[in-house]
C-alpha cells in the first residue's frame, strides 16, 4: 500500500509498504538549499521508519530533477553520502533517472562513488531508467539482505 509522508512544490515522499521502499520524487529543478532542506527532511522519515521496517530501501526518482548547481553536487559528495548511508544506514538505493546527461551525471557519479567509498557498509546501489525495473532490483537485493 502506498502511503503518503509529505508532498510540496519540489518533492512528494511516499512509504510502499508491501515492499517496504521509501520514494522521493523530485517534481521539478529546485535551488540547491531547497534541495538539501528536502533531502535532509526525506533523510528524517527514513530513519524514523526504519525502525518498523529493517529492509527499508530508499528509491529516488531523479527524473524531473533537473541540472544541480556544482555546490550542492559537492555537497552530496562531502556531506550527504555520509548522512545516508553511515548515520541512516541506508543498505538499499536506487535511483530513476532520466533523459538529461546533464541532470544524470551527477546521480552517476553519486552511485560510482559511494560504491566504492561505502563498500565495508554493505551498501548496493542501483540506477534505473523506470519504477518497475527499480523495484525488481530492490525485491532482489531485500531477499538477500
Amino acid at each position: 500500500m502506498i502511503i503518503g509522508i509529505f508532498d510540496n512544490e519540489f518533492v512528494k515522499c511516499e512509504l510502499d509498504d508491501s515492499l517496504p521502499v521509501l520514494i522521493h520524487r523530485w517534481k521539478s529543478e529546485l535551488p540547491g538549499e531547497e534541495f538539501k532542506y528536502n533531502l535532509r527532511r526525506v533523510l528524517e522519515e527514513y530513519i524514523n521508519l526504519k525502525k518498523s521496517y529493517s529492509k527499508l530501501a530508499w528509491l529516488a526518482d531523479t527524473v524531473k530533477l533537473g541540472e544541480l548547481e556544482e555546490d550542492v553536487e559537492e555537497w552530496l559528495v562531502k556531506t550527504w553520502e555520509d548522512l545516508l548511508f553511515k548515520k541512516a544506514e541506508v543498505k538499499i538505493h536506487a535511483v530513476i533517472l532520466g533523459q538529461s546527461i546533464f541532470a544524470d551525471y551527477p546521480m552517476e557519479k553519486f552511485k560510482t562513488d559511494s560504491e566504492i567509498k561505502f563498500k565495508e557498509l554493505n551498501v548496493h546501489l542501483g540506477v534505473f531508467s523506470n519504477q518497475k525495473e527499480a523495484y525488481q532490483w530492490i525485491t532482489q537485493k531485500q531477499l538477500n539482505a
